[in-house]
């Protein structure tokens, strides 16, 4: 039997470094957009991430697109 897909709208999450606790670990401040068109490709998602992160007053410690897609 074939399997079809249907592709929803992706998020992206970008982590940003927030310093070091107490007890010198890092701390991680996430971010989240979601409605990412599924027909983005990977690099206009990380065009728009390196963007945003110039915004930002932390430093980048990953990009992530999280693609949702539905198998039928």
């Amino acid at each position: 039997m074939a399997v079809s897909e249907t592709k929803n709208p992706s998020a992206l999450k970008i982590k940003l470094d927030a310093g070091l606790n107490d007890d010198g670990k890092t701390i991680v401040k996430s971010r989240t957009y979601n409605n990412v068109r599924p027909d983005a490709t990977s690099q206009d998602v990380l065009d728009v991430a390196k963007a945003i992160i110039n915004l930002q007053v932390h430093d980048e410690l990953e990009i992530l697109k999280q693609d949702n897609t539905v198998l039928n």
